[in-house]
């Protein structure tokens, strides 16, 4: 069942994988876990790794240290909130900028099952680097409307044709039991506390925890702390930006008095795979 594959992982913890995983890595989620969505690893001590080009787009968020990239003879330094996306193909090495007493951490997703346009490579350019890009910290992608700081954009689902989509997000309201149809989504919290509802059960998820919520199975997230909790979201296929911008752009009707409405939510969400419930305990 859908729901067996929900987990909330304890920070540095990792999952089981009869892989070998480098010194200082674990697994957040494995391909087993997400039914061959994505792969998420932590990194807490990236030394260097030699140059390669993978077969699956890797996209890396660094929460602390200094991170070189190297793409098409130019290194890249990454700090504390930056991000890249690294396109399937792209000849790459990662490098700890900071020096042997500094440590780098960030987490790395490799999505590694094919969305729409992922088998054409023409989309990512002549070199495979069309695709790639990096993101200072603050900063979010272009979309069809411009969002609050608290739902920052830094990987859009046409990024990574279809693969996912990643955002930083406050979640400073509660927001009412839902069900992704689709996508299986990945919280990583990096500040304060989460909580969730899933099956009955309410979880609380802390700083450097992770969570997944499989497709198909309802669940309510909300605030579990003040200030309010800043998480990284993963949805898997993409497209939870798409949703975040809809709210947005008709946030006056979908939400009154800090409390969102479940049917005018689904007004606008069901296009996107996502659907809330509208009992009275939703509204």
């Amino acid at each position: 069942m859908s729901k067996d594959r929900f987990f909330l992982l304890d920070a540095g913890a990792s999952r089981p994988t009869s892989d070998h995983l480098p010194p200082g890595t674990t697994l957040k989620a494995g391909a087993r876990d997400t039914e061959g969505r994505f792969v998420l690893v932590e990194i807490r001590d990236e030394r260097g790794v030699p140059a390669q080009a993978p077969a699956f787009d890797a996209f890396v968020y660094v929460r602390d240290g200094d991170l070189g990239i190297a793409v098409a003879g130019r290194t890249h330094h990454l700090t504390r909130g930056m991000c890249a996306l690294i396109p399937r193909g792209v000849t790459h090495a990662m490098h700890n900028l900071g020096g042997a007493d500094s440590a780098v951490h960030a987490l790395r997703l490799s999505a590694v099952t094919a969305g729409e346009g992922a088998n054409h490579p023409e989309a990512d350019g002549a070199d495979g680097t069309g695709r790639f890009f990096v993101l200072p910290r603050g900063a979010a992608r272009p979309g069809r409307i411009a969002v609050p700081p608290a739902f920052s954009i830094k990987a859009r689902t046409a990024d990574t044709a279809g693969l996912f989509s990643f955002l930083e997000v406050t979640v400073a309201q509660p927001i009412p039991r839902h069900t992704h149809h689709v996508a299986d989504e990945g919280i990583y919290v990096l500040e304060g506390e989460l909580h969730i509802d899933f099956d009955d059960r309410l979880h609380t998820a802390r700083q450097g925890q992770f969570v997944l919520l499989p497709h198909g199975v309802p669940h309510a997230i909300r605030p579990g702390s003040n200030p309010p909790p800043r998480v990284l979201q993963i949805s898997s296929p993409g497209g939870w930006e798409c949703v975040v911008e809809t709210l947005i752009e008709h946030r006056t009707e979908v939400s009154r008095a800090g409390r969102f409405d479940p049917a005018a939510l689904n007004r606008y969400t069901r296009e996107y795979g996502v659907t809330y419930d509208e009992g009275p305990a939703n509204g």
